[in-house]
This record gives structure tokens, C-alpha cells and sequence, in this order.
């Protein structure tokens, strides 16, 4: 049963109290409360995940930090599967119940995929937050595909009826491309048997790339054990480090390829919209040709994903913006409030 349809002591959303939107990562948990509309962001406060216990302590800290006595409506946005009453993020320990939860703020409860929050933030993007890869602009509503590496990677598509599907996307299987690819592909699958395309595209995804191009290049090295972090990498291949400075191209290149076969998979003439904390690090370094020209490269279907827009999102919490818009919207095709 929904939320807002049980017989409650909530008080009415926006009426009395703070609304409260979170997107909850894997490494940082951004918090802010909503006023008027979906840009009106405000005591944004972003916690390290690991300083917290739980949620329910993190949200505490957040309320205590901010002033905020009552709330009149939250909106959560979590890593991975939100259907069930019991919410497992897999890059964060953070579990919880849904209705325990809801039952402990006193207020309605929205819980949704946090790439389900990355699609819907899209809508209320300014211009100027869209940074187009080449020329094709969307001319018409068509399917969209919203990807983007942070502690992990996420994927969502949304459809023309405006329904957002969430998925485990970037979980499926890396595929790669040429001789280097299988190369890294072998290194990997020696650490973790199985390898997806988020042990490649996501903040330790760059570092298992980093790991296994330092490998190709010095085969009878000594092993390393404690490599450069994601931001570290970052760091090096702004200082032009080569080793640094591939492992970020090869990061590109594989995110262009897994892009354009999630362009494949969901017919995604919309676009395809790419997100994620570790773009907004790297985006310095992303070639919008060598983007466009492994996005492309799909042998019979290149000539679909020629016409396929892609775009980034550059705002600085599409996250938050997104639960934002779906707290603001009402209509049937919006998001259920599921208890």
C-alpha cells in the first residue's frame, strides 16, 4: 500500500516541515532539503559514508547539523534494487527497512534506484548542464539510457512513456575490443574470476586499469600490492604521467564502448546520458572524438549509434536533482511511494 494512501499522523508534503532529499552513495551521502522546485537545493551537506553506522545515523547527523525538527517528506536515492521493503545498497553497508524507517522519521518515505534519480534529474537540467559529445542533438522523445561511474556503475533507461527502469547494468559482462582489451581482460580475471564491466568503469575500476597496464608494460615487475587510488591516478595523469595517462584513455574508451552497447540494448534514440562521480573527476581528460569514435564502433550497427546524441551531465548533483524531481512530480507516470 502507498505511503500517502495509509491513514497517518504525516503531515502533508511541503505543509509543515522540511522536505528532504538524499543520494546515497557508496563512498559519500549528499543531503539537501527542497523548496519550491527542483533547483531550489538548499543546507546541502555531503557525509563520508564510512564516518556513519547506518542511515538512520546519518540522517540524524545530517537533521542535527542543519536545524531540521520536522519533516514533511524524503526522498532517498540508493544503489541497487528499491522494489522490496528491504534495501541492501551493494557498495555500502547501509541496509535498512523501508517501512522501519519511514515509521522512524515520522514523515513519507520515497525510496528510488539512484540511476532512477540520474534519469529524472535530466528533465530539469539547464542547457548549459548537458556537455554534448559530437553533433546528433535529440529531435524527438525517444528512449534514454543514463549510465555513469562512481563507487560502482550505474544504469537506468527510460522509456517513452516517461517509466523509469533501473537495472544492475553495469554488472554485466566486460567485452573487449582489441588485443590490449583481452590482455586486461586475462590480468583480471586472474584477481576475480569473473570480471563486469564495473570492475573496469567506477573509482576501483580505475585502479584494477591502472593495476593491469602497469602489468602489460612491466610483465616481470614486482607485483603491487598498494597502487595509486582513483584520485591519485587522476592526480598523476594530470601531472602527465604516461602509465597514469593511459590507464584514464583506456577508462574513456571502455566507458564509450559499454555506452554504445547500452545505446544497442535499449533502442536509445533519446540519448544516452553519462553521469557518475568519477566522470565529473575525470572529465578534464575525456576526448569527445575518441568518445564519439568507440561509441560508434559497433560494425553493423554503427550507422544507429552515428545518430545516437550523447551527452554528460555536469552538474555538480544530478543526484540530489533528481530526487528533487521526484518529489515535484504528481503524475501517473512519476514514481510510486512504495511502503
Amino acid at each position: 500500500m502507498s505511503a500517502r494512501n495509509r491513514a497517518t499522523p504525516f503531515p502533508s508534503p511541503g505543509s509543515n516541515g522540511a522536505r528532504v532529499v538524499a543520494d546515497i552513495g557508496g563512498t559519500n551521502a549528499r543531503f539537501a532539503t527542497l523548496g519550491a522546485t527542483a533547483h531550489d537545493l538548499e543546507r546541502i551537506e555531503v557525509l563520508r559514508c564510512a564516518d556513519y553506522r547506518s542511515i538512520e545515523d546519518a540522517i540524524d547527523h545530517y537533521r542535527r547539523t542543519q536545524g531540521i525538527d520536522s519533516l514533511g517528506e524524503v526522498c532517498l536515492a540508493v544503489a541497487g534494487p528499491t522494489d522490496q521493503d528491504r534495501t541492501d545498497p551493494p557498495n555500502n553497508p547501509w541496509a535498512f527497512s523501508r517501512r522501519a524507517l519511514e515509521r522512524d522519521l515520522g514523515a513519507p518515505l520515497t525510496v528510488i534506484n539512484d540511476f532512477t534519480a540520474q534519469a529524472r534529474c535530466i528533465d530539469a537540467l539547464y542547457p548549459g548542464e548537458l556537455s554534448w559529445l559530437g553533433e546528433p542533438r535529440p529531435t524527438e522523445r525517444g528512449i534514454r539510457a543514463v549510465l555513469g561511474p562512481g563507487t560502482g556503475l550505474g544504469v537506468s533507461v527510460e522509456t517513452l512513456q516517461g517509466e523509469i527502469i533501473p537495472s544492475e547494468g553495469g554488472h554485466a559482462g566486460f567485452a573487449p575490443t582489441n588485443g590490449e582489451e583481452v590482455e586486461v581482460l586475462r590480468l583480471l580475471m586472474s584477481r576475480f574470476g569473473r570480471v563486469s564491466a564495473e570492475r573496469l568503469l567506477s573509482g576501483p575500476g580505475l585502479e584494477n586499469l591502472y593495476w593491469a597496464h602497469r602489468r602489460i608494460a612491466e610483465p616481470q615487475g614486482p607485483a603491487m600490492t598498494n597502487g595509486p587510488s582513483a584520485a591519485e591516478i587522476a592526480d598523476l595523469a594530470a601531472q602527465g604521467d604516461s602509465l597514469a595517462a593511459k590507464t584514464v584513455g583506456s577508462f574513456f574508451d571502455v566507458l564509450a564502448s559499454f555506452a554504445g552497447d547500452v545505446a544497442l540494448f535499449a533502442w536509445a534514440t533519446g540519448g544516452v546520458y553519462l553521469s557518475g562521480g568519477v566522470m565529473h573527476k575525470l572529465a578534464a581528460f575525456l576526448d569527445p572524438e575518441r568518445f564519439r569514435a568507440r561509441f560508434e564502433e559497433k560494425g553493423r550497427f554503427s550507422r544507429f549509434c552515428q545518430a545516437v546524441p550523447v551527452a554528460w551531465i555536469s552538474h555538480e548533483l544530478p543526484g540530489l536533482l533528481g530526487c528533487a524531481a521526484a518529489l515535484l512530480q504528481c503524475s501517473p507516470t512519476g514514481l510510486s511511494r512504495r511502503s
